[in-house]
């Protein structure tokens, strides 16, 4: 009893079962043969028993009775599995989720309506194994915990949402790469909010304050998990502020480590390089990104800031998992700048501006209003969210140059005014 594998990835292995019990595991493609035989007349039923890390695998010529010769066309098929997606949507108060094919790129709405959380919800984040995505939502400062189902991606809600403090206000969420902690920006209490978060049951614990700057407004953790960075908005004055805090690995709780440092005006972002030594801050009211050097988790600004585009209200900030490309929208001129990083001392280097409403038609209007770029784990597929046209668009990153290519067909809807994204792979 027997037949073939394809598309297993190297390093991967498949358990396969014959009637539910007789296992073979299988770590290359190629023919595979189950170790109990079995008589003519005799039933048999292939299945996946365990899959791949990180694949789907199905079987087809799978069942029927033996005959007179050995069965041996048994075909077993993997491929990657789907990324999932999801964007909080701010004037509906949902999550819509999507599938983003690993190969295409191409987003697909999951279900038929997105998922109420709280009121206003603006940022959201995933646990790295990929069972729960939290959200957090500015008008009621909570922060709303979903469960993912890992074979389709449908979000469930789980318990009560968790207070951020009284008039928190949070703005932003965020958590550490091993999954132990969270952290929300809390613009109305110019203050920061640390979780520990229980790995089984996705719960958090309740909220530690630790004072911010003038309204903060993004909170990101470095790769290392080591230090929180946050940017303070200042909102109604004329320059930001920017601030790390190293983060207690015990504990989760922050100490400020280093000077305040001065942003621009209006600062809305704040994006660190895979080696956490430089620091990028969008400046919204002044259309810059301002760059900063990294030292022992503190910050210091260097002498260049670089222009995002006339009156373009920069507002987000992704960068490559290889630290060579920013990825930056523009939100009142409706495009997306790419910029080639220096790794000698991360600086920028304009090599594409995107109009992300190139791909519109009569039918379908994409790109207007870009508020979020995402890119994939693997650095393939870039991802745009609209908050005027309610959509999340798929764009292709050249590996060489980092410069992308609009998807044909890539969009999907989203809820009213989306913001925040998030993608997870699914082991």
């Amino acid at each position: 009893m027997g037949g073939t594998v394809s598309g297993l990835s190297a390093g991967k292995t498949v358990t396969l079962l014959d009637n539910g019990g007789d296992a073979v595991v299988v770590n290359a493609n190629g023919n595979f043969q189950f170790p109990t035989k079995l008589a003519q007349g005799k039933p048999y039923a292939a299945t996946v028993g365990t899959r791949p890390s990180g694949e789907n695998c199905t079987v087809t010529n799978g069942s029927g009775t033996v005959g007179t010769a050995n069965v041996t066309t048994i075909a077993v098929a993997c491929i990657l599995r789907p990324l999932f997606g999801y964007a909080v949507n701010s004037n509906d108060g949902t999550v819509s989720a999507f599938t983003l094919d690993a190969t295409t790129g191409m987003p697909t709405v999951i279900g038929t309506t997105p998922v109420a959380v709280g009121q206003v919800p603006l940022s959201l984040t995933i646990d790295p194994a990929g069972k729960f995505v939290y959200v957090a939502n500015a008008v009621d400062s909570t922060i709303t915990t979903l469960s993912i189902d890992p074979n389709t991606g449908v979000l469930t809600v789980v318990g009560s949402p968790t207070t951020t403090g009284a008039s928190t206000t949070p703005y932003s969420i965020a958590r550490t790469p091993n999954g132990k902690f969270t952290y929300t920006a809390n613009f109305g209490s110019n203050t920061l909010s640390a979780f520990s978060i229980n790995a089984s049951t996705g719960a958090l614990s309740a909220a530690t304050s630790i004072p911010a700057g003038a309204n903060p407004y993004t909170v990101t953790i470095n790769s290392a998990g080591t230090f929180a960075y946050v940017v303070n908005n200042n909102s109604g004055g004329t320059t930001g502020t920017a601030m790390a805090f190293a983060i207690n690995s015990s504990t989760g709780l922050l100490t400020q480590t280093g000077s305040t440092v001065n942003a621009g005006n209006s600062p809305e972002f704040i994006a660190v390089n895979p080696a956490g030594s430089v620091a990028y801050v969008a400046n919204s009211g002044d259309s810059t990104i301002g760059i900063y050097s990294i030292t022992a988790g503190a910050l210091a600004a260097t002498s260049t800031t670089v222009s995002t585009g006339a009156n373009s209200g920069p507002n987000y900030i992704a960068i490559s998992p290889s630290g060579g490309f920013l990825y930056e929208t523009n939100v009142l001129t409706n495009n997306l700048n790419v910029f080639s990083i220096n790794p000698s001392n991360g600086a920028l280097t304009l090599v594409q501006t995107v109009d992300t409403t190139a791909t519109s038609t009569a039918s379908n209007s994409v790109g207007h209003g870009p508020v979020t770029v995402l890119l994939n784990p693997a650095g393939t597929f870039a991802y745009v969210v609209s908050a005027i046209d309610n959509s999340v668009t798929a764009y292709s990153i050249n590996a060489s140059t980092g410069m992308l290519t609009a998807v044909a067909n890539g969009s999907a809807a989203t809820g009213k005014i989306p913001r925040g994204m998030a993608i997870v792979a699914v082991p």
